[in-house]
């Protein structure tokens, strides 16, 4: 995720008394930004710095009056796009970056940031071309190379991908994400010894790295080493206590091995680094009901959908959590009918979603 745009308080304030200047690619008068906008700007960045979701739900606020204040700021549509994709709210997150890009062409951060948001959607190609734009603009940007990269593997272009960041290494041989990138490459590939080879070579070169370790955590199921990739995700959690993936890998590792009181530690550990993880709170539902501790669950469930009514993963497991463990079988239907409206057919949980809803409704004397 791209960080708050806080630009210098003294250097904006200091622009709110400039004369109007000339907006060369319009032709337009551009007026000097308003001091009490500017203001509520650097507010909503420092709340969106904070992260937490009460931070997030304030920074919106601040940014949305700076911008009903000054609509020409466009660091606050820009930060008010970060703040509302945290949000979830990526449409309006989208719109959001796009006037932040319109009001300045010539900036790289809103390109970067709508790509993200983009492949947040599902619009890969769309990211893709956003990403590539940046790159002929700038090519030694090494953040939008490597970008770049990610989203050719997600829409498996791996040969893309690779060259991309390939890219990186030729002008910096010792860039450790770049390593990272090419060794994801290659795992998708299936090619796991070259991969292994690569992310060996991070380790080398950024033995302190918790990335590295994480990476190195996931290479190691597809090898046959689940024990090893315990032994990773610790290793990058104990590097870095505030790296959330390394958490959130290790929570799911202790789930697979039954160990859900652990699993519950990571889980929270992973809170506690990124408070607007949806995935962590999802996965500690899933671990404070393997505990019994169905209550904790249900209000982990509830506060997900609260702030993401169609989270797919947080709609199946309140439903099974309501069905087969709170006795709420009448009120986990709709919760099942939901998931399903909203699921695709390739989702791993319907089929299971369908019998659960066809079972209820028999047992209702419901027809089908």
């Amino acid at each position: 995720m791209k960080r708050a745009l806080i630009v210098s308080l003294a250097a904006l304030l200091a622009a709110c008394g400039a004369k109007q200047s000339a907006d060369t690619t319009s032709n337009k008068v551009v007026p000097p930004p308003n001091e009490g906008a500017v203001k509520l700007f650097v507010q909503g960045a420092e709340q969106l710095e904070v992260g937490s979701h009460k931070a997030l739900v304030r920074a919106k606020e601040l940014l949305q009056k700076s911008i009903a204040i000054d609509p020409n700021l466009w660091e606050a549509h820009y930060d008010l796009g970060l703040t509302l994709r945290k949000l979830g709210e990526l449409d309006a997150a989208r719109n959001s970056l796009k006037k932040a890009r319109s009001l300045a062409p010539d900036a790289i951060e809103p390109l970067l940031a709508l790509a993200e948001c983009e492949v947040a959607r599902g619009e890969h190609d769309e990211a893709a071309s956003l990403l590539e734009s940046v790159v002929a603009k700038e090519p030694g940007n090494v953040d939008a190379r490597l970008s770049l990269s990610a989203v050719n593997r997600e829409r498996g272009k791996l040969d893309a991908a690779l060259a991309s960041a390939r890219e990186v290494l030729v002008r910096n041989p010792s860039e450790t994400r770049a390593l990272l990138e090419v060794g994801r490459v290659y795992r998708a590939q299936k090619e796991l010894d070259v991969a292994e080879l690569v992310l060996e070579k991070a380790r080398v070169l950024s033995d302190k790295s918790a990335p590295v370790y994480n990476e190195l955590g996931l290479l190691a199921p597809d090898r046959g080493a689940t024990q090893l990739a315990f032994s990773h995700f610790g290793r990058a959690e104990t590097l870095d206590n505030k790296f959330a993936p390394a958490h959130l890998n290790q929570g799911s590792v202790l789930l697979k091995a039954g160990d859900f009181k652990a699993a519950e530690r990571s889980y929270r550990a992973a809170l506690a680094a990124d408070g607007t993880s949806v995935d962590a709170r999802v996965g500690l539902g899933i671990a404070l009901r393997a505990e019994g501790k169905h209550k904790e669950a249900l209000k982990e469930y509830e506060a997900v959908l609260a702030d993401h009514p169609e989270h797919l993963a947080a709609l199946f497991d309140l439903a099974v959590l309501k069905s087969d463990f709170l006795d709420q079988r009448k009120e986990a239907l709709p919760l099942f009918e939901k998931y399903l409206a909203l699921a695709p057919k390739s989702d791993s949980h319907r089929k299971t979603a369908e019998r659960y809803v066809e079972d209820i409704r028999m047992s209702q004397g419901s027809p089908q």
